[in-house]
């Protein structure tokens, strides 16, 4: 088995955040690439092992940035070529048109990925939790008030009594 097999098997086993992590020289990932993954298992519905070959591929095209639109554009490619592992996902990458892979290289940095969408993202999942906190805080509230209740009715039966 060559060099190359042997990496692409590893890319069907390891999570996708462990691979940018291992580019990234084991520093945490940026929260917008852990987006991108999300992304692309959401809309793509695609494996582990799809996802790294994307992300290998465009790691090793662009000198070792992420572009949101060019990860994008190149899995729409793998969904209509329906890839199904990292392997098949590689290849296809390695045999496209040179001259569609050159036009698309970027030079942003790993880190200074910036999304409008993931921002936009980001704000829906604040404001939802806020919603369900809002939720949870009306029924402790609500939870007190009936505490209250019954506090001011004991209160009520021992003044009776003390009468």
């Amino acid at each position: 088995m060559t060099e190359r097999e042997k990496r692409l098997q590893q890319l069907e086993n390891v999570d996708p955040v462990e691979l940018l992590s291992e580019y990234n020289g084991g520093k945490p990932v940026p929260k917008p690439l852990i987006q991108i993954i999300y992304d692309l298992k959401e809309k793509f519905r695609f494996s582990n092992g799809v996802i790294n070959g994307l992300l290998e591929f465009c790691l090793e095209e662009n000198n070792h940035a992420i572009s949101r639109a060019h990860v994008f554009k190149l899995a729409e490619e793998l969904s209509l070529y329906r890839a199904r592992n990292a392997r098949e996902a590689y290849s296809y990458l390695k045999n496209a048109s040179p001259g569609y892979l050159k036009t698309e290289k970027l030079t942003k940095s790993i880190e200074m990925e910036y999304n409008a969408e993931y921002v936009e993202t980001n704000i829906a999942l604040i404001a939802r939790q806020l919603h369900d906190l809002r939720k949870e805080v009306n029924v402790k509230f609500n939870q007190m008030n009936q505490h209250l209740d019954q506090i001011e009715k004991h209160l009520k039966q021992l003044a009776k009594l003390i009468k």
